[in-house]
């Protein structure tokens, strides 16, 4: 009996002894995945406004500095699902920087920053206004070619002498971007 309980624990002890001497693998984290496609890239297309509300006396001038068909330009940087991308629109030349992520066939960005934020125009009676940019975000899908999708931004509405503020206003664009 006490042999074969001394050869149990000399079994136990060689075979830890065995799982602690082996190589370690290596893994590398930055391997593309096999689930989250790859969107990373320059993608460019059409951007049309399809809706807007609020905006107080701005709202009726919307299309004095937000034309209903516009270019846009989405960079996209990936690591695995985490997403970052710069969009800019060719009639203003703004740039906003987003963070978010990638499913397989899906995208979801907010904004994190923007190269203007404020943007003072002039309703129908003459008077001034400030749009300051709140918040942005972009939900897209895809489909290897297509990305396809709707930017919502939110502005607040600021007096200008004394920036109070008197609205807001919702812009929704809808885009078809290739890839480039």
């Amino acid at each position: 009996m006490n042999r074969s309980r001394v050869v149990r624990t000399m079994m136990l002890i060689l075979a830890v002894i065995a799982a602690g001497c082996q190589d370690s693998r290596f893994v590398n984290p930055a391997a593309a995945s096999l689930f989250i496609p790859n969107v990373q890239g320059v993608w460019s297309g059409p951007m049309t406004l399809t809706a807007t509300s609020g905006g107080e006396c701005v709202g009726a001038v919307v299309p004095t500095f937000l034309p209903t068909l516009d270019f846009g330009t989405f960079t996209l940087s990936q690591n695995e699902d985490a997403l970052s991308a710069t969009i800019t629109t060719e009639s203003t030349g703004l740039a906003c920087r987003y963070t978010g992520s990638a499913t397989s066939s899906s995208v979801a960005l907010n904004a994190t920053s923007c190269d203007r934020t404020g943007l003072v125009v002039r309703c129908i009676e003459g008077i001034p206004r400030k749009l300051q940019l709140v918040g942005s975000s972009v939900t897209a899908s895809w489909n290897g070619n297509q990305f396809a999708g709707r930017t919502t931004s939110t502005y607040n509405v600021m007096t200008v002498e004394d920036d109070i503020g008197v609205g807001s206003l919702i812009a929704t664009h809808d885009f078809n971007a290739t890839r480039r």
